[in-house]
């Protein structure tokens, strides 16, 4: 497979200005996913959710299950092919 970078112009149509969004925006989310899941972590560290929970202002039930949720969606975010589109093309 080749792993040359692939320039998409924001500008030269309107399908090459979608697809230029969608890769900026895939790369703000993977981004923010991350600094997301670093925060979280250091809340509830050793499994201190009821920190976590105080600061989400939830029930520490659903605050476990956005740190669960999160870490599985953070995971996907960095999947394989995610990443090979965002080092090759935007």
């Amino acid at each position: 497979m080749a792993s040359a970078y692939i320039n998409i112009s924001p500008t030269a149509n309107i399908h090459s200005g979608e697809l230029y969004s969608f890769i900026s925006q895939l790369r703000q989310l993977v981004e923010q996913s991350q600094e997301l899941k670093d925060r979280y972590d250091q809340m509830a560290m050793g499994g201190d959710y009821a920190a976590l929970a105080g600061y989400l202002d939830l029930p520490e039930a659903d605050a476990t299950a956005i740190y669960n949720l999160l870490g599985s969606v953070n995971t996907e975010l960095h999947g394989a092919f995610t990443a090979q589109l965002l080092a090759r093309a935007g």
